[in-house]
This record gives C-alpha cells, structure tokens and sequence, in this order.
C-alpha cells in the first residue's frame, strides 16, 4: 500500500494540491478573523489582498488540475484488482458514517417542517420540504453504499457489478445538496462561502459520476483522469469550507462564521475519500508494447549466417 500510494500516477496535481490547501486555509481562515467578510450575510466587508489571492489560488488549482487530468488522460487507469485498500475503507467508513449523520439532521429538519407545511404556502417552501425528506432518504442509501465499499476495501474484494445502482447514491446525494443551496434566497455569486460550496458539490457529482463509472467498469475507457482532475478541486474546496469553520469553532470564535453555512462532516468526509481514491486507486497504465516486447525476447534468435548458410 505504502509503495502505491508514492507511486500515484497523478504526483504533480498532487502536489500541486497540497500547496494550494497550505495557502488557502490560512488566508480563509485571516479573512473571517479580520472582519473581510461579513458573518450575517457573508458578503466581503473589503477586497483585501487575500480575496484575490485566495481566488487566484484555488482557480488555478482547478484549472491545473483538469489540464494535467486531460493531459495524462491516456496514461491513467483505475484500480480494478481485488486487493485490500486499508487507507480507502477507512475513508469510506469515515464517509459513511458521516452521511448518516446527515440523514439524522435532515430528518431532524423534516419533523420540524411537517407542521408548517400548508397548501398555502409558496411553492419553493413546499418544494424544500420535499427535497429534505429525499436528501435522507439517499443519504441512508449512499451510507449503505460506503459501508459496502468499507468492507470489501478491508477484506480485499470486489462487487462492481453487483453495486452499480447503489454507487449511483452518492451521486444523487450531491445532487440534493446542491438543490437545497439553489433555494436559498441570497445570490451565491455574492458569498463566497456559499460560492465554494456551490463549485464544490458540482465537482463532486462529476467525481461521484466517474467514480461510479471506473468501480463499475461501465463506459470507463479513458475515464481515471477524471477522478483527479474533478476529484482534486472537490476535495480542496471541501476542505476550505470545513477546516476553516470548525478551526473557529473550536477557538469560540463562532459568531463570525456566515450564519447560513453550517460545519458538514460530509465535506470532510468527501474529501477524505477523493485524496483516498486519488492515491491508492488511480494508477499509471503498463505500456502496451510490453507484452510484444517479451514475446520477441522469448521467440527464437536466427544469425545472418546460418540464413545465409541455407539459402547457399
């Protein structure tokens, strides 16, 4: 395991990624201690250096990240072999047990919103109701996924193709969130950390996309790249959200957190799997010509001159 994960194909956007994480988290975490953004609505309170940096550092992560991805796209291939991958079980359970937390809160949310729920009111209220109650239901079906993969990570095995419905849910589960933030009334190009969270959970459907597809072995030609070139930003934004928010937390710097973003383990559960997936699953493909190679060597030798000799 130790030599796969030094020998991930995808070492620069790995680097890469860990560079801009190591600038991205402290300059999200100055801009809420200075006051740069506004913890009620979460508008920036001034454009200081760090919003541009901040900006430039995570787009050009991204932008690298897909470049490299597409570049490499023909050299890259997924780990489909049955072996035991400790490091991504312990994600997936980390991931698992995170989703069902959120289907806890949102069923939470659903008995609070039952009674409140009348005809009368407008329909995009009707419509949240409906969308918390099929968040957790997917979310339960997307923890059973994760444990299942938890499993067969640990005991070396593989069920791709009898899991290729359920390893749709982390993909719908995505899908859900994303709806639930569209609803919100504020403009998302305007906060930031709604921003983040927006690009995120469109990163991490096409990862989950991917994902389901390489595990699956369904359509995947030419489809490893894009676990890392999706996966990477993904999990970089989701990490920005999260780190930051509960680094506050736990200093009892709460209040100046933007009210409207709450700290999701499911974002660090996420990224916790896609730096997993990245490491251990995404592998560089054997040569092609290989297996001609060894077939020559092994096939028998004539010199010149006993040609020669035979033909005289």
């Amino acid at each position: 395991m130790k030599n796969k994960i030094l020998n991930s194909g995808f070492g620069i956007g790995n680097v890469i990624f860990v560079v801009a994480l190591i600038i991205a988290l402290p300059l999200r975490i100055y801009q809420y201690s200075s006051g740069v953004i506004e913890p009620v609505t979460g508008f920036f309170a001034t454009n200081d250096f760090s919003v541009y940096v901040l900006y430039g550092v995570i787009a050009l992560a991204a932008v690298a990240s897909v470049a490299l991805g597409f570049v490499n796209r023909k050299k890259l291939a997924y780990e489909t072999s049955a072996q035991k991958n400790p490091l991504l079980g312990t994600a997936s359970a980390i991931a698992a047990l995170s989703i069902i937390l959120d289907a806890v809160f949102n069923i939470n949310i659903i008995g609070t919103l039952e009674t409140g729920v009348t005809s009368a009111q407008p329909s995009t209220e009707k419509t949240a109701y409906y969308v918390v109650i099929a968040q957790a239901i997917v979310s339960l079906l997307a923890a059973l996924f994760f444990a299942v993969l938890c499993i067969n990570s640990f005991m070396g095995k593989t069920l791709a193709s009898e899991l290729r419905i359920l390893s749709l849910t982390p993909v719908l589960w995505t899908m859900l969130r994303m709806v639930s933030r569209f609803m919100r009334t504020i403009s998302f190009v305007r906060v930031s950390e709604l921003m983040f969270e927006m690009f995120m959970l469109a990163f991490l459907i096409m990862f989950f996309m991917n994902f389901a597809q390489c595990n699956s072995k369904v359509n995947d030609e030419n489809c490893a790249w894009k676990l890392a070139a999706y996966g990477l930003p993904a999990a970089l934004l989701a990490l920005v959200c999260f780190v930051p928010r509960e680094i506050l937390l736990l200093v009892g710097k709460g209040d100046i957190i933007y009210t409207e973003s709450v700290t999701e383990f499911s974002d660090l559960a996420a990224a916790l799997f896609v730096i997993a997936t990245v490491l251990t699953k995404l592998t560089v493909k054997a040569p092609e010509s290989t297996d001609a190679e060894s077939s020559d060597s092994t096939a028998p030798k004539t010199d010149d001159a006993s040609v020669n000799e035979i033909t005289e």
